[in-house]
């Protein structure tokens, strides 16, 4: 090895030294922060739960209120347009559902 490898290493070597005692020495304040963040994650996870659950609730009294319109009006082939909104009310529920896993 020549001079200028010894250097880099040795140089690596203080810097490896240097972060492990930072490390070492801040361990406590360093988990307290790694706590808060998962706590700030698992409250942003949560929120974005009840925010599709809104949003599905809302958009689901809508179709509700669009299938109220179509059993009093004469539309052809109301029955399929009631049961195409369906199957996508049950398509949304499911996607709904992968958020609480």
């Amino acid at each position: 090895m020549n001079e200028n490898s010894y250097i880099k290493f040795l140089l690596g070597t203080v810097i490896g030294g240097l972060g492990a005692y930072y490390a070492l020495k801040h361990q406590d304040e360093i988990m307290d922060k790694i706590h808060q963040l998962e706590e700030e994650y698992k409250a942003d996870s949560d929120k974005f739960v009840e925010s599709a659950k809104d949003k599905l609730h809302a958009l689901t009294k809508s179709i509700q209120s669009k299938l109220e319109e179509f059993r009093g009006d004469a539309i052809e082939n109301k029955n399929e347009s009631i049961d195409a909104i369906m199957e996508e009310l049950n398509h949304l529920r499911k996607e709904v559902a992968k958020f609480k896993a």
